[in-house]
């Protein structure tokens, strides 16, 4: 149970028993002794774990694999990805086809999963990526394939379906970030702000040379990549935009040469990436904070054999997700408080034995936390603090 609905609960439940009883009490006669105030609640246990629920997702055809997770309001969350799509093995392993499946994007309204047209983009697509910048306003980005190709695929929801949006010329990639009303498109050409119906150019091109692993944009001049040196691997680099000029920023290698999949910047002195360490058995997390002078390691807390997934809420609370080790049914979650990262126990996910967090996303206006994973026996599990 979590700490909302202990108080909740605790607070409902002595109303009910005054009123239950039916009971009128009169004032003491002056000279009786006044009873003794009512016991306060116990306060809930700070060691609790945390209360999961197990949101049941829409039937989608076999083969489907949720990539996607965003939350603007209780009424508006989100989840992204495809559908039906088919393997067919070839004569020798790994020369098999992929016939691409059909895109899936649905909102949860408060109550129950709804379907809207997406449009250009009917069948053979997956939309890896939705973002919100407002319960209206929805981006979704991922794929369109094309009979020997494919090309990014860009779209907004505009109150009852999606509708496509131009890419900037050339663009062979599109990757969106929201943040408030602003969202930012990372592309070809760098990376670009959507100002009225056009996209303005913010900066150019960071890893024209090295493969890019993550990216987090706080305004046009406050911008983090991470990456590696070269396309095969290399040193781990993180460059920064001043609204001028990308610059490398001294870095600690991460252990193990792990790639940081996920960086939010909170200041111009805070940030945080997550990662994993595959060269240790088991796997490790990863964690690096930069200082307003220098990215340096952090000792994870102890339990977790992966860190993929770092968010802020709209309080300025971090919370990061990956995988438990020892309790693999219960999610690997992580919180910072006052500067030190610690693990925040959870219930597991109902009737699994695994789950793999992929995607977290935090409630505007109630903190609630919804989270998106694998598991071992079917397919995404959707869990909730609700």
């Amino acid at each position: 149970m979590d700490l909302r609905t202990f108080l909740r609960r605790a607070g409902a439940g002595a109303g009910a028993c005054a009123l239950g009883a039916g009971l009128l009490l009169a004032a003491p006669p002056a000279s009786a002794t006044a009873p003794a105030a009512p016991a306060a609640p116990a306060a809930p246990d700070p060691a609790a774990p945390l209360e999961l629920g197990s949101v049941g997702l829409p039937w989608f055809w076999p083969n489907n694999y949720l990539d996607g997770l965003a939350a603007a309001s209780p009424d508006s969350i989100w989840i992204s990805g495809v559908q039906g799509e088919l393997v067919v093995p070839g004569p020798i392993p790994g020369t098999g086809k992929t016939i691409p499946g059909n895109p899936v994007v649905r909102r949860w309204t408060g109550d129950r999963w709804v379907e809207y047209d997406i449009g250009g983009l009917p069948r053979r697509g997956r939309i890896t990526g939705v973002h919100t910048a407002g319960p209206e306003d929805v981006w979704i980005n991922g794929t369109r394939y094309l009979d020997d190709s494919s090309e990014p695929y860009v779209a907004r929801f505009t109150g009852s379906a999606f509708t496509e949006v131009e890419l900037p010329e050339g663009s062979r990639s599109a990757g969106l970030q929201a943040a408030g009303e602003n969202v930012w498109l990372l592309s070809t050409g760098g990376i670009y702000r959507r100002t009225g119906d056009a996209w303005t150019h913010v900066a150019p091109r960071a890893f024209p040379d090295g493969q890019l692993t993550a990216m987090h944009v706080r305004a046009d001049d406050d911008i983090w990549i991470m990456g590696t040196s070269d396309r095969y691997g290399g040193d781990v680099v993180a460059r920064h935009f001043d609204g001028r000029d990308w610059r490398d920023v001294p870095i600690e290698q991460p252990p193990g040469g792990a790639w940081l999949t996920g960086v939010v910047a909170l200041s111009p002195t805070e940030a945080w990436a997550v990662g994993t360490n595959y060269d240790t058995s088991p796997a490790t997390p990863v964690l690096s904070r930069w200082d307003g002078a220098s990215w340096t390691n952090v000792a994870p807390p102890a339990g977790l054999n992966s860190l993929g997934e770092i968010v802020a809420g709209p309080d300025g609370t971090v919370w990061a997700l990956g995988h438990s080790l020892n309790e693999p049914a219960e999610p690997g979650l992580l919180r910072l408080d006052g500067g030190t990262w610690r693990r925040v126990r959870t219930t597991a996910a109902p009737n699994r034995s695994n789950f793999n967090g992929q995607a977290l996303a935090v409630v505007p206006g109630t903190g609630d936390l919804w989270m998106l994973g694998d598991v071992n026996i079917g397919g995404p599990m959707v869990l909730t603090t609700r």
